[in-house]
């Protein structure tokens, strides 16, 4: 007989996640959405409600933000974290659907692939670190790079479809907003996917040991994932391999000028282990398996610790008193709003 999971999704994590959750699970549960009395709660960084569920709280999060276990019994993140059986590393890129269109193996790609437009650039959020503005200004100088995004659009358009839009090009500008050791989005698999040398900078080189025999993720043996989470640097240009951008961009330069070493590196796969996103759902089924089959009691890691609940109590304080001004705010405008510009 299945167990019942009663549970909710909020701040940020959808009801389409549980999907997500059967997918890794199988059969073993029957999740029950219940918002008012669930024993189970996953939430992300996008709202506070989950501050005023006393029940299992499960941290959540695609952002490169750390989770606060003061608040969190359990986290899944980006991090490189062993932290007992409350942490498990699943990457965002392993949830995109391009994912599974990635080759393991070399490719034959021909020169028709290396006589293509330069470089694209599909940004819309132009909050980043600063490196990824210098790179394209600086790059821009030697070649135009095509911008199909909001930010920094000079093509006169929206792409619509990205990974189309990427493949009429040698090399795609994909940088993380920012660095963190194991924060690795999507991007770097779109660029892959559409044929296209990601020029990147983000968290896939991590100085973590791979070669420990202790190893432990969500309580259970999972080294698997750390062995399998390594990028193949021969297959992308990686500005954390150089001294500064600069001597990026003048291998940058070689390689579009030297159509053998392009197409060299451009026919290296990404990920050799075909068995990567496999080994990290199965590890991952363990560690929420390793939550859900515990009595509730037993699955509480929180803590009661005074100094805890007393950084809990006053969190939950300042929220209130948060939501309350929000409330009054709102009220206030609307009555400015009623008063002078309503007709």
């Amino acid at each position: 007989m299945k167990k019942d999971i009663r549970i909710a999704c909020i701040d940020g994590v959808s009801y389409d996640d549980i999907d997500f959750l059967k997918s890794i699970l199988g059969d073993k549960f029957n999740f029950i959405v219940d918002e008012i009395s669930p024993d189970y709660v996953i939430y992300s960084v996008f709202g506070t409600k989950h501050i005023k569920y006393d029940c299992i709280r499960i941290f959540y999060t695609v952002e490169n933000c750390r989770a606060d276990f003061n608040f969190c019994d359990y986290a899944i993140t980006f991090d490189y974290l062993n932290f007992e059986d409350r942490h498990f590393r699943y990457p965002y890129y392993l949830r995109d659907s391009n994912f599974s269109k990635l080759s393991f193996n070399k490719s034959n790609l021909g020169n028709e692939f290396a006589n293509r437009k330069f470089c694209s650039f599909v940004v819309s959020n132009g909050k980043a670190d600063e490196k990824r503005n210098e790179t394209f200004i600086e790059l821009n100088k030697y070649k135009k790079i095509d911008s199909g995004g909001k930010y920094k659009n000079n093509i006169g358009f929206y792409v619509k479809d990205k990974i189309d839009f990427l493949s009429s090009y040698k090399f795609n500008l994909c940088f993380e907003n920012s660095y963190t050791n194991g924060y690795v989005t999507e991007k770097i698999i779109h660029a892959k996917v559409a044929n296209s040398i990601p020029i990147y900078w983000g968290g896939v080189n991590s100085n973590y040991s791979k070669d420990s025999k202790d190893d432990m993720w969500g309580g259970v043996n999972m080294e698997s994932c750390y062995k399998v989470s390594d990028f193949n640097p021969k297959a992308f240009i990686n500005l954390v391999n150089f001294r500064d951008i600069k001597e990026m961009i003048d291998f940058i330069k070689y390689l579009d000028n030297d159509k053998k070493a392009y197409l060299e590196m451009l026919n290296e796969p990404l990920i050799k282990d075909k068995n990567h996103k496999e080994n990290f759902d199965k590890n991952l089924a363990i560690f929420l398996s390793n939550i859900f089959n515990k009595p509730l009691n037993l699955a509480y890691r929180r803590g009661f610790g005074q100094w805890r609940m007393n950084i809990e109590n006053r969190y939950k304080k300042f929220q209130k008193a948060r939501d309350l001004i929000i409330k009054l705010t709102n009220i206030y405008r609307n009555m400015i709003y009623l008063r002078f510009f309503k007709k």
